[in-house]
């Protein structure tokens, strides 16, 4: 299977963790989902599903180990995964793992993707950030449970943010605009962009200076790809496609 697989070229160095920005690219699916759609969620065949998941894994080099899914609400609950052989999480828009062999997967299609590593611990984490995720803070809330439960330094946190919608395509109106500028203030507003009378918010970017106020240096924490809305050939996108189409994954673990 040829894929469209992104990685983070400075986690190189940590020969044991094995992730990834996957795009749209390979896969079985047809119609609005063509490609490598993962998700059962959006009306695509189940069965095709499945063999993209299958085909995806092994494509990556995950044989024996788990892709470990949310039941993603555009929250900012995080859970804890303890159990490698679970194939969902349940319901969140996070998850944290210290387990070997336990790869945490995001769903996304604009939304942004974000994966945590802590390598002195070999802890992982993933979360999916879109704009109310962002608004309730679930990049810091990341970093909070990282720092109090694991006993991880805010400097032994590295954090890159996948491919999303950019400011060059993500339109976002007052009802938006106004609660992200309240909860947080400056950091918003240098992320939205006026154009033409019209509101243009750059997500990624919102989300890299909140995990920079949570404490995490700012060389620790890179972003991969391009635009999902610009890159129709590369990835799926809800705001393109106006709702219908598939979810590609972004996923991190530590190997056994």
């Amino acid at each position: 299977m040829k894929l469209n697989w992104l990685r983070v070229e400075q986690w190189n160095r940590y020969p044991d963790l094995l992730h990834g920005f996957l795009g749209r690219q390979g896969g079985k699916s047809v119609g609005p989902y063509a490609g490598l759609n993962v998700s059962y969620r959006v009306g695509d065949d189940a069965k095709i599903v499945s063999q993209n998941v299958c085909d995806m894994k092994l494509a990556v080099g995950i044989h024996d180990g788990r892709i470990i899914t949310m039941n993603q609400v555009h929250g900012d609950h995080i859970v804890e995964v303890k159990e490698t052989k679970i194939k969902e999480a349940g319901e969140a828009d996070g998850m944290v793992t210290r387990e070997k062999d336990a790869y945490l997967g995001v769903l996304t299609a604009d939304c942004v993707p974000i994966l945590f590593v802590a390598p002195e611990q070999r802890i992982a984490a993933a979360v999916h950030a879109g704009w109310r995720g962002t608004l309730a803070g679930i990049a810091a809330k990341t970093v909070g449970i990282l720092r109090k439960q694991y006993g991880v330094a805010t400097d032994g946190i590295e954090a890159a943010l996948g491919p999303a919608i950019g400011a060059c395509c993500y339109e976002v109106k007052e009802d938006v605009s106004r609660p992200l500028v309240e909860k947080w203030g400056k950091l918003a507003e240098i992320a939205l962009e006026s154009r033409e009378a019209k509101t243009f918010l750059d997500l990624r970017s919102l989300n890299r200076a909140i995990l920079e106020r949570a404490g995490i240096p700012s060389q620790q924490i890179l972003s991969v790809g391009p635009c999902t809305c610009c890159a129709a050939n590369d990835f799926f996108s809800y705001r393109r496609e106006r709702k219908k189409t598939g979810r590609q994954i972004s996923f991190i673990g530590w190997a056994p």
